[in-house]
């Protein structure tokens, strides 16, 4: 009886101190600018996690390190177009083991030229006009932005209703149609499909389009998104 009582403290000791456990980040910045200070605040918001902060091309060098692994998640919020055959191959080999990746706003537009990119993120914003029809992507800030929420029943979107934010909208950029969506918006300049997941090899890579400036990095709305977005995304892949 005694030893039963004894696992019994253990389990609950251990369980507790994995509740208390912060998951840790990498989060990869670069290649377009931002406003730090608030959206690093909005990090620090966001509760029990810790993170690390690496800015691109050292970004990629570290993903196609070892020391990738002890990252929980890794969440972009860069706009790059430089990567090695290499690193390719380490993304790749990540999302085949379910690595946990989370993409937000402008992340969309890296990799004009690696086709493959567009299928890990679900999608493309296409800088240039493509060749086959013409089509060119577009933007417009300071905006507000009706939001539905696609997905009540989704972890991310829990708790949530459909909200406004004061943001950036993109228009005519691809989806792939693996995507499944969790927000949409009508706003004429915008695509309608602003929030997804995309299964790529073990993973299931969320993306949210949203998140351009500070009136969105303090937007209620978007923090609790973001937050339960990262916390689905890592038990999703444990």
């Amino acid at each position: 009886m005694k030893s039963l009582l004894l696992t019994f403290l253990l389990c609950i000791v251990h369980l507790t101190v994995l509740s208390q456990k912060k998951h840790r980040l990498l989060v990869i910045t670069g290649g377009h600018g931002f406003e730090k200070v608030p959206f690093y605040n909005m990090m620090d918001s966001l509760g029990n996690f810790s993170y690390d902060r690496i800015e691109q091309p050292k970004g990629n060098e570290l993903i196609a390190s070892a020391e990738v692994d002890q990252y929980d998640a890794l969440v972009f919020y860069d706009m790059n177009d430089s990567i090695t055959p290499a690193q390719k191959q380490a993304y790749l080999q990540l999302l085949q083991k379910g690595k946990a990746m989370v993409f937000l706003h402008h992340s969309l537009v890296s990799y004009q030229n690696w086709d493959e990119f567009q299928r890990i993120i679900g999608g493309k914003y296409y800088e240039k006009a493509t060749m086959v029809n013409g089509v060119k992507s577009t933007y417009q800030h300071d905006v507000t932005i009706p939001v539905k929420i696609e997905n009540p029943a989704h972890p991310m979107t829990q708790g949530l209703a459909d909200f406004e934010i004061y943001d950036e909208v993109y228009g005519n950029f691809l989806t792939q149609p693996t995507i499944r969506p969790l927000l949409s918006t009508t706003h004429p300049g915008s695509s309608k499909y602003i929030a997804w997941t995309n299964p790529f090899g073990r993973s299931e890579v969320l993306f949210i389009q949203l998140g351009h400036g500070p009136e969105a990095f303090g937007n209620a709305n978007y923090r609790k998104l973001l937050r339960q977005g990262i916390e689905w995304s890592i038990m999703r892949h444990r």
